[in-house]
């Protein structure tokens, strides 16, 4: 079994801090992990630098801050993989919803109505709103958020226009009208300007 002494610890701790950890609790948990880890597995006569290296990389994909970067948004957030799990399942039962309702609709069947709309509404307010939080939560610029923000009132208001043409409301050409002046005029250009700006989007964005 391996002893790791002193100076490698203190060698551990100050390359946890290079590689963009700053909370101190998440450092001595890191070191306390990976010092364990080494201690377990490397043999008395190896390579110890070698052996770090190799076993801090396990912890991350690009870089050891994005273990920071999930531990905040958790504790920021504490209910962000449920919130994920939830808007997922809305997603897929609006899909499957509208599909079978728009079934039933084009058979003539009793129930499209109901099953159309209970797709909309779900879509509406709750797998968009959910949509909506949970990436202004991944987003770091003010404007990708005034850009996301345009996106889900202006999918909000399609699906609610939508709802109304089916069921023959009063109000579904102001709606919609009113959708389309939006992504005309504010999301449209936001998407244009927003992706231009960045030289790995720009092309996507002007096609």
């Amino acid at each position: 079994m391996y002893r790791i002494t002193d100076q490698q610890v203190d060698f551990i701790l100050d390359d946890i801090r290079r590689r963009g950890v700053e909370m101190e609790d998440l450092q001595y948990n890191l070191l306390d992990h990976i010092c364990c880890i080494i201690e377990q597995n490397l043999e008395e006569d190896g390579d110890f630098e070698a052996y770090y290296q190799q076993t801090v990389a396990a912890f991350y994909k690009q870089q050891l801050s994005e273990i920071e970067e999930e531990t905040i948004r958790l504790l920021t957030f504490k209910n962000y993989y449920g919130m994920k799990k939830l808007m997922m399942g809305c997603g897929a039962f609006s899909a499957f919803a509208f599909v079978v309702g728009s079934f039933f609709k084009v058979m003539h069947w009793p129930g499209a109505a109901v099953i159309l709309g209970l797709a909309f509404l779900v879509f509406c307010l709750l797998f968009l709103p959910l949509l909506f939080l949970l990436k202004t939560k991944e987003s770091g610029s003010g404007r990708d958020r005034v850009e996301l923000g345009a996106a889900t009132l202006a999918g909000i208001l399609y699906g609610i226009s939508m709802l109304f043409q089916i069921m023959h409301w009063p109000g579904a050409r102001i709606i919609w009208l009113s959708t389309l002046g939006l992504s005309a005029f504010v999301l449209l250009p936001l998407y244009y300007f927003n992706g231009i700006r960045k030289p790995v989007a720009k092309t996507n964005t002007i096609v």
